[in-house]
């Protein structure tokens, strides 16, 4: 048995409760069951693929705004909000503001697997090449 697939089935069983007591139930469980097939040996092998199993979720649900200067957060907050209220961005999101200058204006929204662009970088590099075209 490897410690991963016991991170994993601990933390599927954490993710689902609410309470303190509840954690504490699951545990003893976790560690009943885990001691009566004799895998105790795997404790702090569980305990460093938990912390990673954690680690790569937080990255799951991290949602980047970014701006082209600080003045531009508080502007395009709202687009940020409008995108969680519908639904786009998962609500609830860890969100982490990020400076680039070179989307010149405009915000860009990144997830994991979703860029919404509202800059105008994009804009600015099409016209031109059609300018130069």
């Amino acid at each position: 048995m490897k410690a991963s697939w016991y991170a994993e089935a601990l933390y599927a069983a954490l993710s689902k409760r609410a309470t303190e007591s509840d954690f504490k139930k699951v545990f003893a469980r976790f560690r009943k069951v885990v001691s009566s097939r004799g895998h105790d040996r795997l404790f702090p092998f569980v305990t460093r693929e938990l912390e990673k199993i954690v680690a790569r979720e937080k990255i799951k649900n991290e949602v980047v705004l970014v701006t082209a200067d600080n003045k531009s957060i508080s502007k395009w907050s709202h687009a940020y909000d409008h995108y969680e209220k519908d639904g786009i961005i998962p609500k609830g999101a860890n969100r982490r503001d990020v400076v680039d200058e070179s989307i010149v204006g405009g915000f860009q929204i990144r997830t994991r697997d979703t860029l919404i662009d509202g800059s105008y970088k994009k804009s600015l590099i099409n016209l031109y090449r059609k300018i130069t075209n």
